[in-house]
């Protein structure tokens, strides 16, 4: 049972690595957010923490497997699975400036607070954070 439980979270994750790194290639990035990532409660749900890093890792080894899927193409599709599971995160964007005409960009998932995916506090701390760019959260229904 186990290991169709992981068979399936592989699969899912290897559909929406390639659906996200073709919907790089063909629209923006505000298009394919709106139609992969799912509003969610506000709650990061810190019990979770098994099944954000099996979720983390399956991104991780699918965008292996395909061609250019950068650091921006695998936060994507890691907070789009989290958000159909009712998990919110946070993809943060930053700047670090290389030598003189060298100008790069980098993306990081965030969920409970902690850097889930594409990277750490040390190689990150060279990027300028820019942006970030939570999962919508569920309109609260008044008791």
């Amino acid at each position: 049972m186990k290991y169709l439980r992981w068979s399936a979270i592989y699969t899912v994750c290897i559909f929406v690595v390639v659906i996200v790194r073709i919907g790089l290639w063909v629209t923006t990035y505000q298009r394919i957010h709106g139609w992969l990532v799912r509003p969610c409660p506000h709650d990061p749900q810190p019990e979770r923490e098994h099944t954000v890093a099996r979720i983390v890792h399956a991104v991780e080894r699918m965008a292996r497997l395909i061609p250019d899927a950068t650091c921006l193409t695998q936060t994507i599709s890691a907070q789009a699975v989290l958000s159909w599971k009712g998990i919110p995160s946070t993809i943060s964007m930053g700047l670090r400036k290389g030598s003189e005409d060298d100008l790069r960009a980098h993306a990081w998932l965030v969920w409970n607070g902690r850097i889930v995916l594409e990277g750490d506090e040390g190689t990150l701390s060279a990027f300028t954070k820019m942006l970030d760019l939570p999962t919508p959260l569920s309109p609260t229904i008044p008791k």
